[in-house]
């Protein structure tokens, strides 16, 4: 069971990812994709701020998921250090 933990955690993070880019499709407000945004930190102000990419949708969600991807694997491989220094 601990070996499967880096990956039920990654799925679990991609998980609340997608579930928090749902608001941007469903709302009309300037905020609603505020979580998306938040559990994607700090990638997404990073390469905002390199390449200037912000204004339209299609870019911020194509930074958002880039930004998910990164955290993600950075979360499993962490974890995956962990478990292996632990066990």
């Amino acid at each position: 069971m601990s070996y499967r933990l880096p990956s039920i955690v990654s799925t679990i993070y991609l998980v609340l990812v997608l579930l928090s880019m749902i608001p941007i499709f469903t709302g009309g407000d300037a905020l609603s994709g505020v979580f998306a945004v938040m559990l994607t930190q700090p990638w997404v102000s990073l390469f905002d701020n390199l390449f200037g990419l912000s204004g339209n949708m299609a870019t911020g969600l194509i930074l958002i998921i880039i930004g998910a991807l990164i955290n993600a694997a950075i979360i499993y491989y962490v974890l995956r250090w962990l478990v292996n220094r632990v066990a």
